[in-house]
């Protein structure tokens, strides 16, 4: 018996260092800047961090993958808001380009043409 369950514990080992790893995700770009890809772009990252509208920060997403979302200006009964922007990074798993949170590094899939980039 001793033997059978040795044998069993043995076979699992092996099984477990056979198993794929997933895809890695690695940093990517906007393929295109055209206005219906920029409507999507933000309509995506709205709802990642639970707004009706944003706006983005500098920057070009046909060129960097870092994203910022800039924060809600403040009301007018506000004088000054200690709100920062929210950084994303778009990121490719396989074929499917993602939004993932700077900060929780939450992924959040997105209905996007990505191209993979080295930066």
């Amino acid at each position: 018996m001793r033997s059978c369950i040795g044998t069993l514990i043995a076979s699992l080992a092996m099984a477990a260092g056979c198993q794929t790893v997933t895809d890695e995700a690695v940093p990517a770009v906007l393929a295109d800047d055209a206005p219906e890809t920029m409507d999507r772009l933000k309509a995506g990252l709205a709802e990642a961090v639970g707004r009706a509208n944003i706006e983005l920060g500098a920057g070009d997403p046909t060129q960097t993958s870092t994203i910022t979302i800039l924060p809600p200006a403040p009301s007018p009964l506000e004088t000054a808001s200690v709100a920062m922007p929210t950084p994303f990074r778009l990121m490719m798993r396989g074929d499917t380009c993602m939004a993932v949170h700077g900060e929780t590094g939450e992924e959040f899939a997105m209905d996007l043409p990505c191209t993979p980039v080295s930066d």
